[in-house]
Parts: structure tokens; C-alpha cells; sequence
């Protein structure tokens, strides 16, 4: 048998086994013969990989199904072994990074926060990080052997070929380059880093608000502001894995400046967390200064958990920032839904606690000013939309690399 011959069968029988294991993880229990039926695979053929498979222990037979109304032994059902190996998720966000552990089937086993301080060096919050995957292993005895990846969604832009990462001010200390290696080298295992936004559309995608869609945008506003993008099923990060980044999108500051055709704002320094934070100590009125006071603060020294406070008071200075951003959003998502013409925008980040304020705005300037318009609907797994994203993204690695196809999607 000559070279090409092999590689082609080879590449065959892992194309057979990656599509085999898909299905079973999303139909289990099932039968050999169902899966030979319903994947069009030869009985020879599908012995021969599910032998494979099992021999792996990815995959478990259990117990009898039920028998052909025609007789004869009942098949033996088959099974994904979810507690194969374990996956390792890390959000890192800008103060309280976000640690879980969790089995392949994506059940969550232990999950917690770590605070880490913003002017903390790069050492220090190696160092956090790593005890604290440590203490989720330890926890539930297990050992650097048992996992199967790490993943890590951050903001910013990562190059996992040549390591180089692309972030604002407040998070480039975070040298995702070298971190990603060093956490290889410690754990013995593989580390996929995600922009966070994209990992919070896959999730929603595969677990959450987008479900039934197969073109969606996701857009994050608060801290930063971001677009993650669905487009026929698949993640888009287009030519530089940059896609979605509207926070570069430029505004104009006034009707002079429009005129002469000059003082160009960015997007997301007028409608993230850091802008309103500064709008508020430019512009608040006594009353609402009053109300910080009222928490133990001044302007200068709130963060967004009094600012969600005194919005929740009723502030009408509070209420009226709230509705400026989101008619800047809501701008944004107009022009994203006329771009690229998606089925379903689903809006998440830390400005979703604004969500029944801001999405009846967002809707509105959506309906009046999109060619196609959708809806704007909230994050359905609020939080654990980036942590099941990197579930599903993991999920799509490991199964790869099981099956010897040579290549992970990231």
C-alpha cells in the first residue's frame, strides 16, 4: 500500500470517529446500528472505529436497548464517558477572575472568584492563577494528568501561532503570551485563549439566547464594549481574529467639529464603564452626589456597584446616562444588524443589569433605522455566557485531537 493511500484512510477513519463521537455526545444512549443508519457509515466501518473509541475509554457501551420488532439480541447502547478527562475554564476580567471546574459533558464541578488587584504585577497574578488551578485540582482530587485543557477567555486579541496579544491599558499588564506558555509548561497540558466576547457568543450560541439561530451577533457592553460574531454556525474572527472589535468605531463630537471634518471620538470611550464613571464626576448634580455620599462616597472614588445602587434608587441623573449610552449601543447595533443582515442580536456585559431600561431604546433605534431589523434580546446565561463558551470551544478541541484530525479551532 503506497504512502497517499494511508494517509487518505487514515484521515478517513478520523473524519469517521470525529463525526461518530459528536453524535453520540449529542444523542446518547445509542445503538451501533442507529449510528450506522443515521451517519450513513458501513457496519464494518463503524465496528472498527467504535472499537477505537472504546478502546480510548471517550466512549462507554450501557446497558440493552430495545430489540427490533422483529426479534433477535438486543443492541448494546453506547454512551459518552464525560469523566474521561476535565476541562479547566478561566475568565479573566478586569477584577474578579472567574475559575471552573468541570467534566467533559460540561457539568460544572467547582467554580470561584479570586480577586485580583488592578495594579497587582504581572508575577503576582501569575502566581494567583496558578494556585488557584491547583486548588480546583487538589479540591476534587485530581491531578495536572487528569485535564484536558485549559481554556481562557480575556479582552483583547491574541495570536495563538506567534503569542503576541493586543489589549487596552487596564488589561495589557496580563502578558497573555507568556502566560498562556507558562501555564502549558506548569500543567502539561494544552491552553486556548479566547477573546472574551467571542467565547460569551459561543456560548449563547450553543447554550443560551441563540439556540435556534444561525447568524447572531453578540454584543457586550460595559467595561469594554465588543461584538462577537455567528455567522452559518460558525465563530468569525476574519483575516486578523479581530472581528467585532466596535469599541474602535468613531463618533463625531459635535456639529463644528462635523463641519470641519476633524475631533473623531472612539465608541467605546463614550459608552463603556470608565466613560459614564467620568461623566458622573464631570456632571452629576448635588442630589445625586448627595446619593453617593449616602453609600460612604464621593464621585471620585465610586465604582460600578454604587453606581448600579443609586440607579436602582431612582436616580434621574443615573437614568438619564443610562439612556444616552444606550441610544449610542442601540446606533451601533443598527448599523452591525444592516452590515452583516444576522437573525438575532443578544446583548450581555456588565451593562445588562440596565437591560430593562436600555434594550426597549435599543429596540426601538433598531426597528426605526435597520434595513432588516431584529430583535435585541438579554444574555440568557448572564455571566456564564463566556464559561460556556469555553466549554463548547474546548469541547471542539479535545474532540479533534482525539480523533487525530491535526488541527484545533480556537
Amino acid at each position: 500500500m503506497n504512502i497517499k493511500q494511508t494517509v487518505d484512510q487514515t484521515h478517513i477513519r478520523s473524519i469517521n470517529q470525529r463525526v461518530i463521537l459528536d453524535k453520540i455526545y449529542s444523542d446518547e444512549p445509542i445503538s451501533r446500528a442507529e449510528l450506522a443508519r443515521e451517519l450513513f457509515i458501513s457496519k464494518s466501518a463503524m465496528t472498527e472505529n467504535i472499537a477505537a473509541l472504546l478502546n480510548m475509554g471517550i466512549i462507554q457501551e450501557f446497558g440493552e436497548g430495545v430489540s427490533m420488532s422483529s426479534g433477535g439480541r438486543k443492541p448494546i447502547l453506547l454512551k459518552f464517558n464525560k469523566t474521561y478527562q476535565y476541562m479547566i475554564a478561566i475568565e479573566l476580567n478586569f477584577e474578579d477572575p472567574i475559575f471552573v471546574l468541570a467534566n467533559l459533558g460540561g457539568e460544572i464541578i467547582n467554580k470561584f472568584t479570586v480577586n485580583i488587584s488592578n495594579d497587582s504585577p504581572y508575577a503576582t497574578r501569575l502566581e494567583l492563577v496558578l494556585n488557584a488551578v491547583r486548588l480546583l485540582l487538589s479540591s476534587n482530587n485530581l491531578t495536572s494528568g487528569d485535564l484536558a485543557i485549559i481554556a481562557i477567555s480575556c479582552p483583547g486579541i491574541y495570536d495563538p501561532v506567534n503569542r503576541t496579544f493586543f489589549a487596552n491599558s487596564n488589561f495589557a499588564n496580563w502578558n497573555m503570551g507568556d502566560f498562556s506558555r507558562q501555564m502549558e509548561e506548569c500543567f502539561g497540558t494544552s491552553v486556548l485563549v479566547v477573546n472574551d466576547v467571542n467565547a460569551a457568543a459561543v456560548g449563547e450560541f450553543t447554550s443560551g439566547a441563540g439556540k435556534n439561530s444561525r447568524d447572531l451577533v453578540y454584543v457586550s457592553g460595559g467595561l469594554g464594549l465588543g461584538a462577537g460574531i455567528i455567522l452559518n454556525g460558525e465563530l468569525y474572527g476574519g483575516s486578523a481574529n479581530c472581528a467585532g472589535e466596535i469599541a474602535n468605531e468613531i463618533t463625531i463630537q459635535n456639529e463644528t467639529a462635523r463641519a470641519r471634518g476633524m475631533s473623531f471620538n472612539n465608541l467605546g470611550g463614550s459608552a463603556n464603564i470608565h466613560g459614564l464613571t467620568d461623566k458622573i464626576r464631570r456632571e452629576a448634580p448635588q442630589s445625586t452626589r448627595d446619593a453617593f455620599a449616602a453609600l460612604g462616597k464621593s464621585p471620585e472614588k465610586i465604582g460600578f456597584k454604587d453606581i448600579i445602587r443609586v440607579w436602582r434608587d431612582g436616580d434621574p441623573f443615573l437614568k438619564a446616562c443610562v439612556d444616552d449610552i444606550a441610544v449610542i449601543i442601540g446606533g451601533s447595533i443598527s448599523n452591525i444588524v444592516c452590515l452583516l443582515n444576522c437573525d438575532l442580536v443578544i446583548f450581555g456585559g456588565e451593562y445588562t443589569v440596565f437591560h430593562a431600561q436600555m434594550l426597549p431604546i435599543i429596540n426601538r433605534i433598531v426597528r426605526e433605522n435597520a434595513f432588516a431589523p431584529v430583535q435585541v434580546v438579554p444574555a440568557l446565561l448572564e455571566k456564564n455566557s463566556g464559561i460556556y463558551g469555553l466549554f463548547a470551544l474546548s469541547k471542539e478541541v479535545i474532540f479533534d485531537r482525539l480523533c487525530n484530525q491535526g488541527h484545533e479551532r480556537t
